[in-house]
């Protein structure tokens, strides 16, 4: 499936998808997936893969497919949105494009990140508070600054050679 059909899955209770629905109620169907194709499009823009949206999914690479991801979730008008180490795998510039999406998803549209992640400059740019796991157990909790001086932090992720 392309791009743009990923998106236009995701919605659920679509009309198209009911055995009457197409039947019975053909206009309502064009009209409720004109508007859906329309919210996909805009997602498309924001996550920067508008010149993508014909593309076959499985041709993007890994980033762009984390962005994909990103606009699937966006579909849904999540308040919450989990990610696990969306840095893996992706290159500097299509990190940056994902940062900037996910700060302006938390600052300017009010939605809620939980982000596990082993990149502390990622973690410490995106997060606030920052909560640090060693081996299952809680070992920092705090703002970022205070993590990247906390020395169990520091023992558990350097080895303490940053001490």
């Amino acid at each position: 499936m392309t791009v743009l059909e990923n998106l236009m899955l995701v919605p659920g209770e679509q009309l198209g998808e009911k055995l009457w629905g197409p039947w019975l109620l053909p206009f309502l169907v064009r009209r409720q997936e004109r508007a859906i194709q329309e919210k996909a499009l805009e997602v498309l823009d924001f996550v920067d893969l508008w010149h993508l949206r014909n593309e076959f999914a499985g041709n993007l690479s890994s980033g762009q497919k984390k962005l994909l991801e990103l606009a699937r979730t966006l579909m849904c008008d999540p308040q919450l949105v989990l990610l696990d180490e969306p840095g893996a795998g992706v290159n500097p510039t299509l990190m940056k494009r994902l940062v900037a999406a996910i700060e302006e998803l938390c600052y300017e549209k009010g939605i809620t990140f939980f982000i596990i992640e082993h990149d502390m400059d990622l973690v410490t740019r995106l997060c606030n508070p920052v909560i640090v796991l060693g081996e299952g157990e809680k070992i920092a909790e705090g703002m970022p600054e205070e993590i990247k001086a906390d020395e169990r932090v520091l023992e558990a992720y350097l080895g303490g050679q940053y001490q």
